[in-house]
Formats: structure tokens, sequence, C-alpha cells
């Protein structure tokens, strides 16, 4: 009995002895939470020299994407200590003033570098904060796509005489990134006049180089709230071709019909042509000269249409040009997908 005991004894303290690795939790994909601030975010009458931002994880920071607006000179020092990030001023700042210190997407988590996305801490130096507003999204001219992680500047004096050169030395005097959505949003800012501008940064340099896709420029009076979508195209200097070329292709079978009504659409002494898109490739193509239109043997399936200024008339559409600030041709989309069903005719109305 005392052996059957013992040899029960020594199972039970090797079990119990076994070490078994921690099970893995699930990976943190979380953005650091601010915990608090000194002094409070939006504060006025700010008279401090130094700005504490407290966190609930250990975080760092990439000082180059944090921008001062306006500019403060010298730079304010931005510091990492364990969970907080603290920046001192330097020099007195300017009295009455709304200051906006952009994090952009700066801050990350420490282990798995998730990103706090557009942070921005607000003060004034008077007894009011800025209001101006200026939002909208960032689309690509010619798919009417929106453009992620592009960056959307403002340019307070700027000279456009030699608006192509400057542009590529000169860093916007703020600028955010629009979102994943496209979206892009200026608060704060205090009323007066802007250029508004976008280009999709390929180098992360933060100015325009050839290959990027950019916007015009957009000249604004601010003082309240404003929404301005703006479109990316890529400057015709740097296409070898930039059309809007479609195969005009009709299938004879397993076919709809489309008839469209131009009755509502200005076409008197423009040239307009027309164009049915699948899959963001343009497969028939035709001048708007008619308050009708039938197309036949259209292949089931499901298209997009839009419509181009041929201001040239080459046939073809133009991209712009920044150097000679020249507009690209208009595009304008038929925001609603058509459904090409077998046999059947779909009536589409643009104005």
């Amino acid at each position: 009995m005392y052996i059957v005991f013992y040899i029960c004894f020594l199972v039970l303290l090797h079990s119990c002895a076994t070490i078994v690795p921690p099970t893995g939790g699930e990976k943190d994909t979380s953005p650091p939470k601010i915990l608090n601030t000194t002094p409070i975010n939006k504060s006025i009458n700010f008279k401090e020299d130094k700005i504490q931002i407290d966190f609930n994880e250990y975080i760092q920071v990439d000082k180059s994407n944090i921008i001062f607006f306006p500019p403060i000179s010298p730079t304010p020092s931005v510091k990492v200590k364990g969970k907080s990030i603290i920046l001192n001023f330097e020099t007195d700042l300017i009295d009455n003033t709304t200051y906006i210190i952009n994090f952009n997407n700066s801050i990350k988590d420490l282990n798995e570098s998730n990103e706090l996305n557009n942070f921005k801490f607000i003060f004034s130096t008077g007894n009011v904060l800025d209001s101006c507003v200026v939002k909208g999204s960032v689309l690509d001219l010619k798919s009417n796509k929106k453009i992620n992680s592009a960056i959307v500047g403002l340019f307070e004096k700027i000279n456009y005489s030699n608006f192509d050169s400057l542009i590529r030395v000169q860093e916007p005097d703020y600028y955010v990134y629009c979102d994943q959505f496209g979206e892009y949003k200026f608060t704060n800012l205090k009323d007066g006049k802007y250029t508004l501008l976008a280009f999709k940064d390929l180098n992360l340099n933060k100015k325009y180089d050839n290959i990027e896709k950019i916007s015009m420029p957009i000249k604004l009076n601010v003082d309240s709230v404003h929404n301005h979508d703006i479109r990316l195209f890529t400057d015709n200097r740097f296409l070898k071709i930039d059309t809007l070329d479609c195969e005009n292709s009709l299938d004879k079978t397993n076919v709809g019909q489309l008839n469209f009504n131009f009755e509502k659409l200005d076409f008197n002494n423009k040239i307009l042509i027309g164009e049915i898109l699948q899959k963001d490739k343009a497969i028939i193509c035709f001048n708007i000269n008619n308050k009708f239109v039938k197309i036949d043997s259209l292949s089931v399936g499901v298209y997009n249409f839009r419509i181009f200024h041929d201001l040239n008339n080459n046939g073809t559409w133009d991209s712009g040009n920044i150097q000679k600030l020249s507009e690209p041709e208009y595009i304008k989309y038929y925001n609603q997908e058509i459904n090409v069903k077998k046999d059947w005719e779909i009536d589409v109305f643009i104005d």
C-alpha cells in the first residue's frame, strides 16, 4: 500500500511541476489613447511654456510629421518620456492667435506601431479660438474614386507666376492627410485668403514631384465652414498617353439596350463626349449632339457613365498643366450604376 501511495505522489508532483507556456492573446490593433493633457486641449488665454500629453501605453513619435500652424520659430522641442509627450516652447507666442499642433499620423504605440490618426492640440493666446473650417473629399479625376493618404495643404501666400517651381521646394504652410475614406478636414482656421492644394505624396517628402497626381490650386476666401472636393490628375507633361479612348465593341448575344435622355443637359455650343465604362475602362464612346441616344446590343453587366467636355475637339480627354495653370478638361460622372439585363431596355436620364 505504501508503494502505491509513493508512486501516486510522484506522478502528482511531476504534473504539478510541469511548466505550461502562456497562451498568446489577440494582437493589439488599437491606437494609443489620450488620458490627459496639461493644459486641456482647446485652451484659451494660453500662457504656458510647455504642453504634456499622457497616454495609456508607451508611445513613439515621428517628429518630422508634426506641423505647427502658424509656424513657431524656433520650433518647440518634442520629447517622449515614458507614456507621455512633452513639448517645450522656447519663444514667446503671438498674442490673440489660435495655434494648431497637428500630429498627423506621427503618434504610434511602441509595440505594434498602431497609429493615432490626425490628433490635433489646439489653443489660443487670446480669449477665443478661431473657428473656420475647410473640409471635403479627395478623388481621382478620371475614375471618380476617393484617394486615401493624400496630402491636402494650405498656403497663406504663394506666387502663382512661379507656382509650378514653388510647390516642388516649399511645403504647404499647413497640411493634413486625408483619411482612409478620402476625407480631409482643417479646423480652427482664422478667416482670410488661402490657396488649397492636394497631391499624392508618393516619396513622402511633403513636396510635389513630377509623377505624383495633383490638383489645380483653389483660391479660398475663408470666413466660415467651406466644403471643397478636390480632384487629382497627372500633369499632361509627364504622360505618354492620357486619353479616355475606348474600344467601341458591341456584342450581339446576351445583350440589352440603353436609352440615354439628355434633355436636361446643356450641350449647345459644346463638344461633349459620353463614355460607357466597365471596370474603369471605357468600352463605348459617342458624341452627345442629340437629346436622345440609343445604345443597342450592350452586353449584360454593370456599367458606369461619364461625360467630358472636349474643349479642343481632338476626340480625346486632355489632362491639366500645373506649369501653365491650365485646367484638365471637365469630367462629369453619372452617380448611379447601370445594370444591363438580357433583352431589357434601360432608360438613363442625365442632367
